[in-house]
């Protein structure tokens, strides 16, 4: 029983050790990639796109692959090394897609 407690409580706390930034901290930290990223074009607007790697990890200050951060829209995101941060040309907001949505439907600019 008493292993089951301990394992219990483990799990409790790796789970509430997962960092969920908010838009603003993501936007901050990753708006000098952003600024100088390719536009794509998707559904007649234009973006600017990051491709998530170790580097815009780094920017975060943080190892976690996937991380999770809350968009305008108060969803909660899960990103992965090779997804992508998107924001539209007006830098109002960022968005975050999987790889091969962005393949299937983002045209380069």
């Amino acid at each position: 029983m008493k292993k089951v407690l301990i394992m219990l409580t483990l799990i409790s706390t790796i789970a509430s050790a997962t960092e969920k930034f908010s838009e603003f901290y993501v936007m901050e930290k990753v708006l000098p990639q952003l600024s100088k990223a390719q536009s794509y074009t998707f559904d007649g607007k234009e973006y600017k796109v990051v491709k998530v790697d170790k580097k815009i990890l780094k920017a975060l200050d943080t190892s976690s692959d996937p991380f999770y951060y809350t968009n305008s829209k108060k969803e909660t995101k899960m990103v992965r090394i090779g997804d992508y941060i998107i924001t539209p040309m007006t830098f109002s907001e960022i968005d975050s897609i999987d790889m091969n949505y962005f393949k299937d439907n983002f045209i380069k600019k």
